[in-house]
């Protein structure tokens, strides 16, 4: 009997020592949480509102999405830990890591990459009756490529550099004035990173002839060597009137969730694991969250946080060694 009264109270006493350990892991995960989103009524701030339903749904976290200047200030806001998650785009987390570009010198080497949001195109169309049929038609012409700030203002002028291709004459404006100036012949042609279908395309084709561009696998991969940040990908066909039989070859950048990487490993496990059990729920927030898949996740830039690399390795998922992290 005394035996058994031992057994007993061993057993209580290890059972309330694990759930004391227990206890205070789950003292260690974050109740309440910020997301940097982007500025409000964008994708990424829209997105990000999909990402607060579950963590509040799934994970009783309180979970509120900030409007932010977008990816380059998400970068610094979890950088410094102002902010508990941020979405952010390839280019814009890849100058950030390494110092370059908007960064100035500036490494912000604490964030770290846990899951993919969504797939952005390089994406021109042109009127037919300018000639503008390929990429290197550009030369001589007029280009507009969205507000100064913006990714594509960024990245195009720099692609088009790459490629040796000189416009005449660049333009900064919002996508719709561009596409205004376009149509009254002021521009020969509009450039953007955007997903698909880019809306503008799908207006613009009803009422004008045009032709859509990307760029060639050939002019992608000389791209690539300069920036590896960026990919490979198309626009499927039928995704416009005007590519209704063949897909368009182009460039592509994706954009992530990042996180500080003091975060809890146990922590992160499970925040990906509810996002991708509840992908119906951010998908119902915004529909580009059908991109959020894991094997998409080959194409971060930067390190994974370690909770991350646990995930994607037990989903069976062969990360690249430059995607590996202790810290």
């Amino acid at each position: 009997m005394k035996s058994a009264l031992r057994l007993v109270f061993f057993l209580w006493v290890g059972i309330s020592f694990m759930m004391g350990i227990s206890s205070a892991e789950a003292k260690e995960w974050p109740k309440i949480v910020t997301i940097g989103g982007a500025p409000v009524g964008g994708t990424g701030y829209v997105y990000s509102g999909g990402f607060a339903k579950v963590l509040h749904e799934k994970m009783a976290i309180t979970a509120s999405v900030e409007a932010t200047g977008g990816p380059v200030h998400n970068t610094q806001l979890v950088n410094a830990k102002e902010a508990t998650f941020g979405g952010v785009s390839a280019p814009a987390v890849y100058d950030g890591w390494h110092g370059l570009g908007w960064a100035k010198g500036k490494k912000h080497q604490d964030i770290r990459i846990i899951f993919p949001m969504f797939n952005t195109f390089f994406q021109i169309y042109a009127l037919k009756k300018s000639g503008v049929k390929e990429v290197q038609d550009l030369s001589g012409k007029s280009l507009g490529v969205g507000p100064v700030g913006g990714t594509s203002a960024m990245l195009w002028p720099q692609v088009l550099e790459t490629l040796r291709i000189k416009p005449g004459r660049v333009v900064n404006a919002s996508s719709s004035d561009l596409n205004s100036q376009l149509k009254d012949g002021l521009l020969d042609a509009n450039a953007q990173t955007v997903g698909l279908p880019w809306s503008l395309i799908s207006e613009i084709e009803t009422t004008h002839e045009i032709n859509v561009l990307g760029l060639s696998k050939k002019e992608s991969q000389t791209v690539l060597e300069k920036f590896p940040f960026l990919s490979t990908g198309h626009i499927p066909k039928g995704t416009y009137k005007t590519n209704k039989e063949k897909d368009i070859e182009t460039l592509t950048f994706w954009s992530f969730f990042i996180t500080h990487k003091d975060m809890p490993d146990d922590f992160i496990y499970e925040v990906l694991k509810r996002v991708y059990e509840n992908t119906d729920i951010m998908i119902a927030t915004h529909k580009s969250a059908k991109e959020t898949k894991p094997e998409y996740i080959v194409y971060s830039p930067l390190p994974l946080h370690p909770g991350a690399v646990k995930f994607y390795k037990e989903k069976g998922i062969a990360l690249p060694d430059r995607l590996l992290s202790t810290r």
